[in-house]
């Protein structure tokens, strides 16, 4: 090719428009002679990635990548719809790419991750883990780096830390070594973006442990209709994702206000529309959003809609949060207390009383239990893992230019049971806690906002969140309850009353039918003593008579 000896962009695309795409051979020679990160190379590296991209409707994403083994030779990375979307596993896998590709490509799957990551955190054992003097180093290191490598790396997903490094895995060599290490999670390990740099061997000291793996929001499924909503229901948005209402908050603007993620109600051009408004904020009615929540389903009645929708990366010191506050407008919380459980609740179950926030100094206690009720998986329990993770979306559908999900110093958590998950999607938006000595007195950490393709999940922190939305506690059931027991006793009290009314009442009729009664026998002793008083007239009348005296004075016969 001319362009070869000159370097000439026109003469370029000219060629690439004409689809006069460079062999192997040739793109690899131009890899070399202008430099991977040339403009001349990544042109048509990017021309070449459209053009594999059309072959076949379940390549969705396709990317030019290098190994440290081989600089300047050039390998495409296609992905693969996960079969989820597809329900077609078998004709995905059929897809004759070797017949389609006259490149040098590597297959992977969306969703699909080597089991190095899951194995090595299935593998943690309690005398292994860090101590807090090294923690507090991960910790600094990970604030420090992990802000510019998300923004450097574009298919970094995970930035987390780990007591052992990996070698050779995949390989009968592999081996674990214990030894604090910070740990990258990628979308396909060895493989790197032609116009990105490798890693560093080595952060501040601290070696670098590069495994697959990647975050994943939780939005999906869960349970019933509610009369009143309570926190861990089913909630769903316009978009129809489901996702788990965290918890209820008393807003001085809004009044009782609902708190889940974001990515729940919003789509994903909606979600970086957010990102872009002032502080990353959007506020109802000033922007144009007006998202109803529905409860279980967008089949029922609205309950209520969002008022502040929150979208920031955050840093290495600050918490980045994906949060939606949602005015309740109808079935309001009468309680505190979760829907009933399916299954089988665990130990640590939730039944508090009293709300308490957990501070930022108490979260560095790795290691913690934590129990969590969501939509999907219910009551579950957990440990925290580490305090300052950073995480990305890897949205491979890159046809769609949106910007993923990004998130800095989020709490990790693992299963406490390795074989049972501690959230799935669906459970986003699910409040998590601390598990105290008394049930009663669990304290919040923060809301789940994903998973990771290793089993562990991502946590916001709560103290970050109502800082946010400037409140300073969660919604406080206990004087409601005390007002409603005082109306339940007054209403005793009145029922008492109306009983004793109904009461004097049959007594009072009795009382006047007695009197009635009374009154009748006083009539008829009158009409008795007038006849009796009618007869000593008539007798004294008789006995004053002439007649009768006549009779009187005659002699005997």
């Amino acid at each position: 090719m001319s362009f070869l000896c000159s370097g000439n962009k026109k003469i370029a695309k000219r060629l690439v428009k004409l689809r006069h795409f460079p062999t192997q051979r040739i793109l690899d020679e131009i890899c070399l002679l202008f430099g991977r990160k040339s403009n001349v190379t990544l042109f048509i590296c990017n021309a070449i990635c459209a053009h594999i991209k059309t072959k076949d409707e379940h390549i969705i994403d396709v990317w030019a990548a290098y190994t440290l083994k081989r600089t300047n030779s050039i390998t495409f990375v296609v992905s693969l719809q996960e079969e989820e979307k597809t329900g077609k596993k078998e004709k995905a896998e059929s897809i004759p790419l070797h017949k389609m590709i006259n490149y040098s490509f590597i297959k992977r799957r969306v969703g699909e991750y080597s089991y190095e990551g899951t194995e090595i955190i299935n593998h943690n054992a309690p005398d292994e883990y860090i101590d807090a003097d090294a923690y507090c180093k991960l910790q600094d290191c990970v604030a420090k780096y992990s802000v510019e490598l998300m923004k450097e790396h574009r298919y970094l997903s995970l930035v987390s830390v780990c007591s052992k490094r990996s070698t050779g895995y995949g390989s009968t060599s592999w081996e674990l070594k214990l030894g604090n290490c910070i740990v990258l999670y990628v979308h396909t390990k060895h493989y790197i973006p032609i116009n990105e740099e490798p890693f560093k061997p080595h952060y501040d000291g601290i070696p670098v442990d590069v495994r697959e793996g990647a975050f994943i929001p939780f939005g999906r499924t869960a349970v019933e209709f509610l009369e009143h909503v309570q926190m861990g229901c089913q909630i769903c948005g316009d978009n129809n994702a489901k996702g788990t209402l965290g918890c209820f908050i008393d807003h001085p603007q809004y009044g009782v206000c609902g708190l889940t993620c974001a990515h729940v109600l919003l789509s994903p051009w909606e979600l970086d529309w957010v990102k872009t408004v002032k502080s990353g904020t959007s506020i109802w009615p000033l922007h144009s959003f007006s998202k109803k929540v529905y409860q279980p389903t967008k089949q029922d009645s609205s309950i209520g809609h969002a008022v502040q929708l929150i979208h920031k990366e955050g840093s290495g010191n600050n918490s980045g949060m994906d949060l939606a506050l949602f005015k309740l407008t109808s079935r309001h919380p009468k309680s505190p207390d979760f829907p009933n459980a399916s299954g089988v609740m665990p130990a640590g179950k939730i039944n508090y009383e009293h709300w308490q926030i957990c501070s930022m100094d108490r979260l560095n206690l790795r290691t913690e239990r934590v129990v969590k009720f969501g939509a999907k998986t219910e009551f579950r329990n957990g440990v925290i893992e580490f305090d300052r993770l950073s995480v990305k979306h890897l949205n491979c559908s890159l046809q769609n230019e949106y910007t993923t999900i990004t998130l800095h110093k989020q709490i990790e958590v693992r299963p406490q049971i390795l074989s049972v998950a501690f959230a799935e999607p669906g459970d986003s938006g699910a409040l998590v806690f601390l598990g105290g000595e008394n049930d009663s007195e669990h304290t919040c950490i923060g809301i789940i906002e994903g998973g990771t393709t290793n089993g562990t999940v991502v946590v916001t922190p709560i103290v970050a969140i109502l800082d946010e939305l400037k409140v300073s506690s969660l919604k406080s059931f206990e004087a409601e309850n005390t007002i409603s027991e005082i109306h339940g006793r007054i209403e005793n009290v009145g029922n008492e009353v109306q009983t004793v009314r109904s009461e004097v009442q049959n007594v009072s009729t009795k009382i006047n039918t007695m009197g009635s009664s009374i009154s009748g026998m006083q009539e008829g002793q009158q009409a008795i003593s007038s006849d009796i008083q009618h007869l000593k007239q008539m007798v004294i009348a008789i006995s004053t008579s002439p007649n009768t005296q006549q009779s009187t004075d005659s002699p005997n016969i």
